[in-house]
Protein backbone atom coordinates (compact mmCIF):
# COMPACT_ATOMS: atom_id res chain seq x y z
CA UNK A 1 0.00 0.00 0.00
CA UNK A 2 3.25 2.18 0.97
CA UNK A 3 5.18 1.89 -2.21
CA UNK A 4 1.39 2.17 -4.69
CA UNK A 5 1.00 6.07 -2.47
CA UNK A 6 4.60 7.03 -3.44
CA UNK A 7 4.14 5.86 -7.32
CA UNK A 8 1.08 7.47 -7.45
CA UNK A 9 2.41 10.81 -6.07
CA UNK A 10 4.93 10.64 -8.50
CA UNK A 11 2.79 10.32 -11.35
CA UNK A 12 0.67 13.09 -9.98
CA UNK A 13 3.58 15.22 -9.69
CA UNK A 14 4.00 14.39 -13.12
CA UNK A 15 2.90 17.44 -15.88
CA UNK A 16 1.43 15.19 -18.17
CA UNK A 17 -2.18 14.77 -18.50
CA UNK A 18 -2.76 11.20 -19.17
CA UNK A 19 -0.38 10.19 -16.63
CA UNK A 20 -2.00 12.53 -14.36
CA UNK A 21 -5.75 11.17 -15.17
CA UNK A 22 -3.95 7.66 -14.24
CA UNK A 23 -2.48 8.53 -10.88
CA UNK A 24 -5.50 10.13 -9.90
CA UNK A 25 -7.49 6.63 -10.73
CA UNK A 26 -4.82 4.42 -9.44
CA UNK A 27 -5.44 6.66 -5.85
CA UNK A 28 -9.22 6.19 -6.07
CA UNK A 29 -8.95 2.34 -6.08
CA UNK A 30 -6.39 2.40 -3.41
CA UNK A 31 -8.57 3.65 -1.17
CA UNK A 32 -11.54 1.90 -1.91
CA UNK A 33 -9.79 -0.89 -1.20
CA UNK A 34 -8.86 0.26 2.52
CA UNK A 35 -12.23 1.42 2.98
CA UNK A 36 -13.00 -2.23 2.61
CA UNK A 37 -9.99 -3.86 4.25
CA UNK A 38 -11.40 -2.12 7.58
CA UNK A 39 -14.63 -2.74 7.04
CA UNK A 40 -13.93 -6.31 7.24
CA UNK A 41 -12.07 -5.36 10.31
CA UNK A 42 -14.68 -3.76 12.36
CA UNK A 43 -17.60 -5.94 11.72
CA UNK A 44 -15.87 -9.26 12.08
CA UNK A 45 -17.37 -11.25 15.63
CA UNK A 46 -14.46 -11.64 18.18
CA UNK A 47 -14.91 -14.05 20.33
CA UNK A 48 -17.08 -13.73 23.45
CA UNK A 49 -15.36 -13.00 26.92
CA UNK A 50 -15.12 -15.64 29.08
CA UNK A 51 -16.08 -14.12 32.31
CA UNK A 52 -19.47 -13.12 30.75
CA UNK A 53 -21.92 -15.70 32.36
CA UNK A 54 -24.68 -17.77 30.32
CA UNK A 55 -28.01 -16.21 30.01
CA UNK A 56 -30.51 -17.01 32.67
CA UNK A 57 -34.04 -17.90 31.56
CA UNK A 58 -36.25 -15.40 30.59
CA UNK A 59 -38.45 -14.19 33.71
CA UNK A 60 -41.74 -15.14 31.77
CA UNK A 61 -40.64 -18.46 31.61
CA UNK A 62 -39.90 -18.70 35.46
CA UNK A 63 -43.57 -17.46 36.06
CA UNK A 64 -44.96 -19.79 33.89
CA UNK A 65 -43.37 -22.60 35.48
CA UNK A 66 -44.24 -21.31 39.28
CA UNK A 67 -48.06 -21.44 38.15
CA UNK A 68 -47.83 -25.04 36.65
CA UNK A 69 -46.37 -26.16 39.47
CA UNK A 70 -49.27 -24.20 41.58
CA UNK A 71 -51.67 -25.40 39.45
CA UNK A 72 -50.24 -29.50 40.00
CA UNK A 73 -49.63 -29.49 43.72
CA UNK A 74 -51.63 -31.85 45.19
CA UNK A 75 -51.68 -29.83 49.07
CA UNK A 76 -54.10 -27.44 49.00
CA UNK A 77 -52.37 -24.00 48.91
CA UNK A 78 -54.04 -20.07 49.46
CA UNK A 79 -52.46 -16.95 49.34
CA UNK A 80 -54.04 -14.01 51.12
CA UNK A 81 -52.71 -10.21 51.62
CA UNK A 82 -51.86 -8.49 54.61
CA UNK A 83 -55.53 -8.30 55.66
CA UNK A 84 -55.63 -11.74 55.44
CA UNK A 85 -58.24 -12.04 51.76
CA UNK A 86 -57.90 -14.22 49.74
CA UNK A 87 -55.85 -13.33 46.47
CA UNK A 88 -54.67 -17.05 45.23
CA UNK A 89 -55.77 -20.33 45.43
CA UNK A 90 -54.77 -23.62 43.57
CA UNK A 91 -57.43 -26.32 42.55
CA UNK A 92 -56.45 -28.30 44.93
CA UNK A 93 -57.87 -26.19 47.73
CA UNK A 94 -61.27 -25.64 45.39
CA UNK A 95 -61.39 -29.67 45.62
CA UNK A 96 -61.22 -30.13 49.04
CA UNK A 97 -63.53 -27.41 50.14
CA UNK A 98 -66.11 -27.14 47.33
CA UNK A 99 -65.83 -23.52 46.76
CA UNK A 100 -65.71 -22.02 43.81
CA UNK A 101 -63.17 -18.95 42.35
CA UNK A 102 -66.13 -16.82 42.43
CA UNK A 103 -66.55 -17.38 46.19
CA UNK A 104 -62.93 -17.05 47.30
CA UNK A 105 -61.28 -14.50 45.76
CA UNK A 106 -61.28 -11.00 47.18
CA UNK A 107 -62.99 -12.50 50.45
CA UNK A 108 -61.90 -13.18 54.16
CA UNK A 109 -59.85 -15.98 54.92
CA UNK A 110 -62.17 -16.34 58.25
CA UNK A 111 -65.56 -16.30 57.00
CA UNK A 112 -64.87 -19.15 54.28
CA UNK A 113 -64.03 -21.28 57.22
CA UNK A 114 -60.24 -20.76 57.67
CA UNK A 115 -58.70 -20.44 61.44
CA UNK A 116 -57.65 -16.97 61.89
CA UNK A 117 -54.40 -15.88 62.15
CA UNK A 118 -54.94 -15.58 65.97
CA UNK A 119 -53.44 -17.35 69.01
CA UNK A 120 -57.02 -17.73 70.17
CA UNK A 121 -57.24 -20.14 67.21
CA UNK A 122 -53.60 -21.27 66.30
CA UNK A 123 -51.64 -21.41 69.42
CA UNK A 124 -48.22 -19.94 68.93
CA UNK A 125 -49.13 -18.67 65.60
CA UNK A 126 -48.21 -14.73 66.17
CA UNK A 127 -44.96 -15.39 67.88
CA UNK A 128 -43.93 -17.48 64.94
CA UNK A 129 -44.68 -14.96 62.06
CA UNK A 130 -43.45 -12.07 64.10
CA UNK A 131 -40.33 -13.91 64.03
CA UNK A 132 -40.46 -14.65 60.33
CA UNK A 133 -40.76 -18.13 61.17
CA UNK A 134 -43.48 -20.51 59.61
CA UNK A 135 -45.92 -21.90 61.77
CA UNK A 136 -47.18 -25.60 61.16
CA UNK A 137 -49.93 -27.26 62.96
CA UNK A 138 -53.26 -29.18 63.33
CA UNK A 139 -56.32 -26.59 61.96
CA UNK A 140 -60.10 -27.46 61.15
CA UNK A 141 -61.41 -25.87 57.87
CA UNK A 142 -65.34 -25.48 57.09
CA UNK A 143 -66.22 -27.06 53.66
CA UNK A 144 -69.15 -25.22 51.45
CA UNK A 145 -71.47 -28.16 52.74
CA UNK A 146 -71.14 -27.37 56.22
CA UNK A 147 -68.62 -30.51 56.86
CA UNK A 148 -65.63 -29.72 59.07
CA UNK A 149 -62.10 -31.74 58.56
CA UNK A 150 -59.50 -32.02 59.94
CA UNK A 151 -55.61 -30.88 58.44
CA UNK A 152 -52.49 -30.36 58.90
CA UNK A 153 -51.72 -26.85 58.15
CA UNK A 154 -48.08 -24.69 57.10
CA UNK A 155 -48.43 -20.54 57.48
CA UNK A 156 -45.97 -18.74 55.52
CA UNK A 157 -45.64 -14.83 55.75
CA UNK A 158 -44.39 -12.60 53.28
CA UNK A 159 -42.41 -8.82 54.42
CA UNK A 160 -41.81 -6.14 51.93
CA UNK A 161 -38.46 -4.16 52.66
CA UNK A 162 -40.04 -2.04 55.34
CA UNK A 163 -41.19 -5.68 57.38
CA UNK A 164 -44.36 -5.64 56.76
CA UNK A 165 -46.37 -8.86 55.71
CA UNK A 166 -47.62 -8.55 52.25
CA UNK A 167 -48.78 -12.11 51.89
CA UNK A 168 -49.69 -14.67 54.01
CA UNK A 169 -49.38 -18.06 52.77
CA UNK A 170 -51.32 -21.32 53.59
CA UNK A 171 -50.63 -24.99 52.74
CA UNK A 172 -52.36 -27.87 54.71
CA UNK A 173 -53.69 -31.45 53.60
CA UNK A 174 -56.29 -33.11 55.03
CA UNK A 175 -55.79 -35.37 57.61
CA UNK A 176 -59.34 -35.90 58.50
CA UNK A 177 -58.99 -39.99 57.78
CA UNK A 178 -55.98 -40.19 60.13
CA UNK A 179 -57.71 -38.35 63.34
CA UNK A 180 -60.67 -40.60 62.52
CA UNK A 181 -58.15 -43.68 62.78
CA UNK A 182 -56.89 -41.77 65.89
CA UNK A 183 -59.84 -41.27 67.74
CA UNK A 184 -60.93 -44.82 66.97
CA UNK A 185 -57.79 -46.26 68.85
CA UNK A 186 -58.31 -43.75 71.69
CA UNK A 187 -61.51 -44.81 72.45
CA UNK A 188 -61.02 -48.45 71.99
CA UNK A 189 -57.72 -48.01 74.47
CA UNK A 190 -60.53 -46.81 76.87
CA UNK A 191 -63.05 -49.79 76.56
CA UNK A 192 -62.44 -53.05 77.25
CA UNK A 193 -61.65 -55.87 74.74
CA UNK A 194 -64.17 -58.09 76.20
CA UNK A 195 -67.12 -56.63 77.45
CA UNK A 196 -67.15 -53.00 75.64
CA UNK A 197 -67.27 -51.09 78.88
CA UNK A 198 -65.37 -48.70 79.75
CA UNK A 199 -61.95 -49.89 82.16
CA UNK A 200 -59.55 -49.00 84.48
CA UNK A 201 -58.26 -45.82 82.62
CA UNK A 202 -61.65 -44.17 81.36
CA UNK A 203 -63.05 -44.80 85.12
CA UNK A 204 -60.31 -43.25 86.29
CA UNK A 205 -60.93 -40.22 84.18
CA UNK A 206 -64.50 -39.89 84.13
CA UNK A 207 -64.64 -40.50 88.62
CA UNK A 208 -62.11 -37.18 88.33
CA UNK A 209 -64.83 -35.53 86.11
CA UNK A 210 -67.35 -36.41 88.24
CA UNK A 211 -66.03 -35.55 91.98
CA UNK A 212 -64.96 -32.36 90.24
CA UNK A 213 -68.70 -31.50 89.32
CA UNK A 214 -69.88 -32.83 92.87
CA UNK A 215 -67.25 -30.38 94.70
CA UNK A 216 -69.09 -27.61 92.31
CA UNK A 217 -72.47 -28.10 92.75
CA UNK A 218 -72.92 -30.41 95.97
CA UNK A 219 -74.63 -33.75 94.96
CA UNK A 220 -74.86 -36.99 95.95
CA UNK A 221 -71.94 -39.02 94.25
CA UNK A 222 -71.72 -43.01 95.33
CA UNK A 223 -68.84 -45.34 93.65
CA UNK A 224 -69.51 -49.39 93.86
CA UNK A 225 -67.14 -51.74 93.68
CA UNK A 226 -68.47 -55.36 92.27
CA UNK A 227 -66.74 -58.52 92.61
CA UNK A 228 -67.94 -62.07 91.51
CA UNK A 229 -68.12 -64.99 94.14
CA UNK A 230 -66.34 -67.98 92.91
CA UNK A 231 -65.69 -66.89 89.52
CA UNK A 232 -62.66 -69.02 89.37
CA UNK A 233 -64.46 -72.29 90.01
CA UNK A 234 -66.54 -71.53 86.91
CA UNK A 235 -63.28 -71.25 84.54
CA UNK A 236 -62.05 -73.80 85.99
CA UNK A 237 -65.36 -76.55 86.00
CA UNK A 238 -66.72 -74.58 82.12
CA UNK A 239 -63.80 -73.21 80.80
CA UNK A 240 -62.39 -69.78 79.78
CA UNK A 241 -64.99 -69.07 76.84
CA UNK A 242 -67.79 -69.95 79.32
CA UNK A 243 -66.16 -67.52 81.96
CA UNK A 244 -66.26 -64.53 79.37
CA UNK A 245 -69.57 -64.87 78.38
CA UNK A 246 -70.61 -65.00 82.06
CA UNK A 247 -68.18 -61.69 82.35
CA UNK A 248 -70.22 -60.31 79.44
CA UNK A 249 -73.39 -61.29 80.60
CA UNK A 250 -72.70 -59.40 84.11
CA UNK A 251 -71.81 -56.02 82.69
CA UNK A 252 -75.21 -56.05 80.46
CA UNK A 253 -77.34 -56.74 83.73
CA UNK A 254 -74.94 -53.71 85.98
CA UNK A 255 -75.45 -51.29 82.71
CA UNK A 256 -79.38 -52.18 82.80
CA UNK A 257 -79.45 -51.78 86.68
CA UNK A 258 -77.98 -47.72 86.33
CA UNK A 259 -79.26 -44.61 84.64
CA UNK A 260 -77.53 -43.15 81.42
CA UNK A 261 -75.70 -40.65 83.16
CA UNK A 262 -74.19 -43.37 85.91
CA UNK A 263 -71.37 -45.18 84.47
CA UNK A 264 -70.18 -49.36 84.38
CA UNK A 265 -66.42 -50.42 84.12
CA UNK A 266 -64.96 -53.41 84.22
CA UNK A 267 -61.80 -52.91 86.28
CA UNK A 268 -60.02 -56.40 85.57
CA UNK A 269 -60.65 -59.98 85.99
CA UNK A 270 -64.12 -60.38 87.61
CA UNK A 271 -63.76 -56.78 89.48
CA UNK A 272 -66.48 -54.12 88.50
CA UNK A 273 -67.24 -50.22 89.54
CA UNK A 274 -70.14 -48.57 88.98
CA UNK A 275 -70.04 -44.54 89.19
CA UNK A 276 -73.88 -43.12 90.67
CA UNK A 277 -73.72 -39.49 89.65
CA UNK A 278 -76.59 -37.24 91.07
CA UNK A 279 -77.74 -40.51 92.82
CA UNK A 280 -79.94 -37.97 95.66
CA UNK A 281 -80.78 -39.35 98.81
CA UNK A 282 -78.19 -42.30 100.13
CA UNK A 283 -81.18 -44.42 100.17
CA UNK A 284 -81.62 -44.60 96.63
CA UNK A 285 -77.76 -45.55 96.40
CA UNK A 286 -79.22 -48.69 98.81
CA UNK A 287 -81.74 -49.43 96.36
CA UNK A 288 -79.46 -49.28 93.39
CA UNK A 289 -76.95 -51.59 94.98
CA UNK A 290 -79.62 -54.05 96.15
CA UNK A 291 -81.29 -53.89 92.68
CA UNK A 292 -78.00 -55.17 91.44
CA UNK A 293 -77.37 -57.86 94.18
CA UNK A 294 -80.46 -59.28 93.17
CA UNK A 295 -80.24 -59.04 89.10
CA UNK A 296 -76.94 -60.58 89.46
CA UNK A 297 -77.92 -63.25 91.75
CA UNK A 298 -80.31 -64.83 88.80
CA UNK A 299 -79.21 -68.02 87.20
CA UNK A 300 -77.08 -67.61 84.00
CA UNK A 301 -77.99 -69.97 81.39
CA UNK A 302 -74.45 -70.88 79.47
CA UNK A 303 -73.83 -73.31 76.81
CA UNK A 304 -76.72 -75.15 77.76
CA UNK A 305 -76.11 -75.00 81.43
CA UNK A 306 -78.02 -72.68 84.24
CA UNK A 307 -75.19 -71.50 87.18
CA UNK A 308 -75.69 -69.18 89.98
CA UNK A 309 -72.86 -66.84 90.25
CA UNK A 310 -73.50 -64.13 93.61
CA UNK A 311 -71.71 -60.70 94.04
CA UNK A 312 -69.95 -58.76 96.56
CA UNK A 313 -71.06 -55.07 96.41
CA UNK A 314 -69.32 -52.16 98.48
CA UNK A 315 -70.11 -48.73 98.38
CA UNK A 316 -69.53 -45.57 99.42
CA UNK A 317 -70.63 -41.92 99.04
CA UNK A 318 -68.03 -38.78 97.76
CA UNK A 319 -67.48 -36.32 100.86
CA UNK A 320 -65.32 -32.99 100.62
CA UNK A 321 -62.07 -33.83 100.87
CA UNK A 322 -61.90 -36.88 99.21
CA UNK A 323 -59.17 -37.78 95.92
CA UNK A 324 -60.14 -40.58 93.70
CA UNK A 325 -57.46 -42.97 95.85
CA UNK A 326 -59.49 -42.34 99.15
CA UNK A 327 -62.54 -42.59 97.66
CA UNK A 328 -61.78 -46.37 95.60
CA UNK A 329 -59.94 -47.32 98.57
CA UNK A 330 -62.75 -46.73 100.79
CA UNK A 331 -64.97 -48.31 98.37
CA UNK A 332 -62.44 -51.77 97.77
CA UNK A 333 -62.59 -52.19 101.72
CA UNK A 334 -66.32 -51.60 102.05
CA UNK A 335 -66.75 -54.79 98.97
CA UNK A 336 -64.56 -56.84 101.03
CA UNK A 337 -66.28 -55.92 104.36
CA UNK A 338 -68.97 -57.88 101.93
CA UNK A 339 -67.49 -60.55 101.29
CA UNK A 340 -66.02 -61.31 104.25
CA UNK A 341 -69.85 -61.24 105.78
CA UNK A 342 -70.71 -63.88 104.24
CA UNK A 343 -70.51 -62.88 100.27
CA UNK A 344 -73.56 -62.31 98.61
CA UNK A 345 -74.81 -59.10 99.64
CA UNK A 346 -74.57 -55.36 99.25
CA UNK A 347 -72.49 -52.91 102.30
CA UNK A 348 -73.03 -48.99 101.86
CA UNK A 349 -70.34 -47.34 103.68
CA UNK A 350 -71.92 -44.25 105.16
CA UNK A 351 -69.13 -42.05 107.58
CA UNK A 352 -69.80 -40.39 110.45
CA UNK A 353 -70.82 -36.61 110.27
CA UNK A 354 -68.45 -35.88 112.24
CA UNK A 355 -65.85 -37.49 109.99
CA UNK A 356 -67.65 -36.09 107.21
CA UNK A 357 -66.45 -32.54 108.77
CA UNK A 358 -62.89 -33.44 109.15
CA UNK A 359 -62.42 -34.83 105.88
CA UNK A 360 -63.74 -31.69 104.39
CA UNK A 361 -61.70 -29.55 106.69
Amino acid sequence: MLASLGVGYELSSSSNLVTQAGSLLLLSLLGLQCWRMQRQQWTKPGPAPASVPAMAEPASKLQNLSSRVLQACGDAVVVSDGLDRIVMVNPAFLAMTGLSPSEVMGHSAELLGMAPLRDSHLNGVRSSLEADLRWSGESAQTCADGQQIDTCLTVTALRNEASQITQHIRTFNDITPLKQQQRVLAEQARHDSLTGLPNRRAFGERLQQAMSRARRQPQTLAVLYVDLDGFKSVNDLHGHAVGDQLLVEVGQRLDACVRLTDCVCRLSGDEFTVILEGAGHPDEVQRVGNRMLERLSLPHCLKGQSMVVTPSIGGTLFILGDNASTLCQRADETMYEAKRSGKARFILNLLQPELQHAQGT
